[in-house]
This record gives C-alpha cells, sequence and structure tokens, in this order.
C-alpha cells in the first residue's frame, strides 16, 4: 500500500491539533461557544478517522476495518463541513461585536474557511470517486489532514516562537504571518512528497492549489467592502441555520462521491446473427 509512514506522520498531526488547541479549546472546553465544539469534535474526530486509515491499509487482514473506517466517513464528513460553516458563524459574530482581531481580518477568516469547505470537499468527493484506485485515494485521504494543518500549527507559532507572539493590537499582523507561514509549511510537504513520488503525487497537486487559494483569500479578502459587508450579513444571521448549510453541503458530497466510485459493469454486446 502506498504512504507506508503516513500513519507516523498523522501522530504527528495529532500532537500537533492537541497542543495548537489547548489554550484555546481543549482547556477550556466548558467555556468555549457551541461553535467550537462543533468544529472542534468533528476535526478531531476526522483526523482519528484518517489516522486509523493509515494503520488499517496495510494488512489484508485489517482491510476489512479499513473499509467499514471509511464508511463511516460518510457520515462524520457532514459534520465536518458543518462544523467549519459553524466557525463562520462564529467569527461573523464577533466581526459584528467589534472583535479587534476580527475587525482587521474578519473577512479574510471568513472567506478563507469557505475555501477550506471548498477544499474539503473537492479532495473528500475525489477520494471517494476514485477509491478503486489506491494511489489516488490515498493521495486524497491524506490531503485533508494537511487543509487542517495550517490552523494549529500557525497557533503554536504564535504560543512558542517569540518572534510571532502577540503582546498587544501592534502585533496582530503575526497572527497573519503565522498563518502564511503554516501555508507555506503545507506546500513544502506537498513539494517533497511530489519529489518523492512524482505522478502519483497529482492528489496533493491539486491540494496545494487549493491551499494557494485559500492563502491569498486569508491575506487580501479583508481589503474589499462587499465582504465586509456579506461579513455582517453572516454576523447578523442565526448559527443554526449556516451549520445546516454547511451539513447539508458535506452530505451531499458524501453521497455524490460514493455514487460517483461505484463500480459499473461494461454492458456485453449481444451476440450477432449468423
Amino acid at each position: 500500500m502506498p504512504y507506508s509512514q503516513a500513519r507516523y506522520l498523522m501522530l504527528m498531526v495529532i500532537g500537533v491539533l492537541i497542543v495548537g488547541f489547548w489554550p484555546s479549546y481543549f482547556a477550556v472546553t466548558t467555556t468555549v461557544p457551541w461553535q467550537f465544539h462543533a468544529h472542534g469534535v468533528a476535526a478531531s474526530l476526522w483526523v482519528l478517522t484518517v489516522t486509523a486509515q493509515t494503520w488499517t491499509a496495510h494488512s489484508k487482514r485489517q482491510l476489512p476495518l479499513h473499509r467499514a473506517v471509511g464508511k463511516a466517513s460518510l457520515f462524520l464528513f457532514p459534520f465536518l463541513t458543518g462544523g467549519l460553516a459553524a466557525i463562520i458563524s462564529r467569527q461573523g459574530q464577533d466581526f459584528v461585536a467589534n472583535d479587534p482581531v476580527n475587525l482587521l481580518y474578519g473577512p479574510g477568516f471568513m472567506i478563507g474557511t469557505m475555501v477550506a469547505i471548498a477544499a474539503y470537499v473537492t479532495v473528500y468527493y475525489r477520494a471517494l470517486k476514485y477509491r478503486r484506485k489506491v494511489w489516488v485515494h490515498a493521495g486524497y485521504m491524506l490531503s485533508t489532514p494537511l487543509i487542517l494543518f495550517e490552523s494549529p500549527f500557525s497557533r503554536i507559532m504564535g504560543l512558542y516562537i517569540p518572534r510571532f507572539q502577540v503582546h498587544g493590537p501592534a502585533d496582530f499582523p503575526h497572527i497573519m504571518e503565522t498563518i502564511v507561514w503554516s501555508c507555506a509549511l503545507e506546500l513544502l510537504i506537498i513539494a517533497i512528497i511530489w519529489w518523492r513520488v512524482r505522478d502519483r503525487a497529482k492528489p496533493f497537486l491539486v491540494t496545494g492549489a487549493l491551499i494557494i487559494v485559500e492563502v491569498a483569500a486569508l491575506v487580501f479578502a479583508s481589503d474589499f467592502p462587499v465582504l465586509k459587508q456579506f461579513d455582517i450579513f453572516i454576523g447578523h444571521t442565526p448559527g443554526p441555520p449556516i451549520w445546516a448549510i454547511g451539513f447539508i453541503i458535506g452530505a451531499l458530497t458524501s453521497f455524490a462521491g460514493w455514487e460517483a466510485g461505484k463500480s459499473r459493469a461494461v454492458p456485453v454486446a449481444a451476440p450477432q446473427p449468423a
């Protein structure tokens, strides 16, 4: 099976996730808004799902478990996209509440998260569609933690690297710097994978293109007044309907991807009369 070392890299991703989100989520779970739980629980379960996939893909005895976990992901994916939509809702609420960081970067965070949802939809749909092509399927499934990686790693940079720590409003630009550097690291990882497996890394190249679009949205979207108005609209919209829209998008992706990947028998031509 491809990417035999991916299981160990997934353990590293879990470590980054715990360290990066410990102060803002795991250590304060009883006080955070519901949107954080909608995203945090779903994203954590998704990382564990992909990790389980990497550990069960290399033994024939474990392939039934691998397939079972894969089918379970069909039901988890709508919660993943719904959780991201919930974060968009919360960000909009913070924007209209004049949160200083969101006043500076809110529309960028909003559009960047929308691009992240589009990226998840793209790579997961293609992972399902090409689930019988081992290298393609594995590449797209392993791309999903890469899309997630930026968020916790940028927080680690802000927590533990003095150059990027935020002590007041004058340091707010450091937040975007950590995001850009984290996305650059994602692209470096993709470049290394491509260098190692070349043409088989096409799924990661697709993900890399989506990451570039995401970081461009994060950096530049806040400069457009129309997007600020849209952020205000999001902030005044109740959160549950926004979560529901994300959930429906994920559910449709699971269904469409599964259907697209079904094997279709080649029709046998009827015998011609002599």
